[in-house]
């Protein structure tokens, strides 16, 4: 846990969104001021959070007991 704390706040202190950009947008530069000001990096990374966050919240027994039982029983314990 602390890593991924430590590991934000570097990438939150040294530029943000160039660091956004490179990991999710694949733009990147050697020149560091060439993506500083491209958002599109930012609304990417957005949008994975929303789908994990999605996909998190309707990842109950309901939805995945029937995915489950093609694969085998399923039991209610």
């Amino acid at each position: 846990m602390l890593f991924v704390v430590v590991h934000v706040a570097l990438v939150l202190a040294t530029g943000a969104l160039r660091n956004l950009n490179h990991m999710y947008a694949a733009q990147g530069s050697s020149d560091p001021d060439a993506y500083a000001d491209n958002w599109a990096g930012f609304w990417i990374f957005s949008l994975s959070l929303l789908v994990v966050g999605g996909a998190w919240t309707a990842a109950r027994p309901l939805l995945l007991a029937p995915i489950a039982r093609l694969f085998g029983p399923v039991s209610g314990r």
